[in-house]
């Protein structure tokens, strides 16, 4: 997995220096057919960006990570307390979407979307297990790792679908129950 330091200094979130004490993560996709971290990372890192803030985005032609807020400060990305206990990360999408309403989406090249989202699930569970293992997490114990619609069913994040309904409408297969899964087999093999 490859870290890119790419820390939002100027974004407001960053420089009011709020902590939390890391009792999870929660999984996001931006929610718009834009593939690069970095551009993602250059557009936040502004005074006037104060409406979000996430700990790292997965860049979706790479899979690299670009880290935006060191791990443990407070960030922007769920829209309720879930900012004060969580890690928020998110995973870019692909340039061939076109949003037709906040949750729904077509798709121009459904076998390059695929291929995204299995480039950025892949390096999302690498990310996750490398957390976890950093955090003392637990992948299976509940609340620990949530999605963002999965945080808003429990009542500690606002109302979206991400990253599902990347998921659901490309047909990939991919659940969070499979994902939490699959970051506990990551973190097994990190501890061996």
């Amino acid at each position: 997995m490859k870290i890119v330091a790419s820390i939002l200094t100027k974004n407001p979130c960053y420089q009011t220096g709020e902590k939390i004490s890391v009792r999870g993560l929660m999984l996001h996709s931006v929610g718009c057919p834009r593939p690069s971290a970095e551009e993602f990372a250059e557009e936040w890192n502004a005074e006037s960006y104060e409406r979000a803030c996430v700990h790292a985005f997965i860049d979706g032609d790479t899979g690299v990570v670009y880290q935006t807020l060191p791990w443990n400060h407070r960030g922007r990305h769920g829209g309720g307390s879930s900012n004060g206990t969580h890690i928020g990360i998110e995973m870019c999408e692909p340039a061939c979407l076109t949003y037709t309403s906040q949750f729904a989406f077509t798709c121009s090249d459904l076998s390059a979307a695929r291929a995204m989202a299995e480039r950025t699930y892949r390096a999302a569970v690498e990310l996750f297990a490398f957390l976890c293992r950093k955090f003392q997490l637990d992948p299976q114990k509940d609340g620990v790792i949530l999605s963002h619609t999965e945080g808003h069913q429990r009542g500690i994040a606002s109302d979206h679908a991400d990253p599902e309904h990347f998921w659901n409408q490309l047909k990939t297969g991919y659940t969070m129950d499979g994902f939490r899964n699959d970051v506990a087999k990551a973190l097994e093999s990190l501890e061996c």
